[in-house]
């Protein structure tokens, strides 16, 4: 289960592919990962952590919810991993069944999260790793803050969404931290990676919200017509900030851990 919109490969990737691509070696490369360990994608979304994970040398069995996410996973590898739908809560597969578990931008969208990590840490043998990262809304993520505190001024739906993901636990640092504690993992270490989400111009900027994925598109979408472009009007001028369209880049940091399965 999720409360993730998940509904669309094609433009998820448009809306948060790009930046995943810039994720994916980092997560792998603070989880440890080794060339031939058998590794749980959990919650794969459209492949970019199980196709990094597969080019990095791992063996990879991906799962996600969506079967639309889990059919786009599976064409895009090829063969090149085992994909299929499940629930993150309740896994098939038996107790150690792999070297490792990771979870990327996927955790904070899955209702009762801790389950989910419980069975993350099941299915991974003694000594293996489980990894995971998740968006600092507090510390760093402009990129979409902007957009949100308009509209929570714009909107009392608007207002609901900000709340809603701003209160949400575990977007934040140290939370996955105590997550992978209270699971029972040893040797848990939560850094924060730094991304650069860059946009060629407002236009680039305003298209990812209109896929319609996430639930901050899927609020975009809502929208009436002039609803929406008030909306747009507003988020243009923070945008441009009295200067020239073009170019903006915004710093954007996931807190990733990692633990050891005692």
């Amino acid at each position: 289960m999720s409360v993730y919109v998940a509904d669309d490969p094609v433009a998820y990737e448009a809306f948060m592919g790009r930046w995943s691509r810039r994720l994916a070696p980092r997560l792998i490369a603070h989880a440890g990962i080794a060339a031939g360990d058998h590794v749980l994608d959990l919650g794969c979304g459209t492949g970019t952590l199980t196709e990094a994970l597969a080019d990095h040398g791992a063996a990879v069995t991906a799962v996600d919810f969506s079967q639309a996410y889990a059919d786009h996973t599976a064409a895009r590898l090829a063969g090149r991993a085992v994909v299929e739908q499940g629930d993150a809560r309740s896994l098939r597969f038996g107790d150690g069944a792999f070297d490792a578990a990771m979870a990327s931008l996927v955790l904070d969208t899955i209702p009762e999260a801790d389950r989910a990590v419980a069975e993350m840490r099941r299915v991974v043998r003694p000594g293996g790793t489980v990894a995971a990262g998740v968006f600092d809304y507090w510390g760093g993520y402009g990129v979409f803050a902007l957009l949100w505190d308009i509209a929570a001024v714009l909107d009392e739906a608007g207002r609901a969404l900000r709340d809603e993901l701003l209160s949400h636990p575990l977007p934040r640092a140290g939370a996955l931290t105590g997550l992978w504690r209270a699971a029972g993992m040893a040797e848990v270490e939560e850094v924060p990676v730094v991304l650069s989400f860059d946009y060629a111009d407002f236009a680039d900027y305003w298209s990812t919200f209109e896929t319609g994925q996430g639930r901050t598109g899927r609020y975009v979408l809502s929208l009436s017509p002039p609803a929406r472009e008030r909306l747009r009007g507003h988020a243009e001028a923070a945008y441009r900030a009295a200067m020239p369209d073009g170019p903006r880049s915004f710093a954007v940091i996931v807190r990733a851990v990692r633990g050891r399965v005692p």
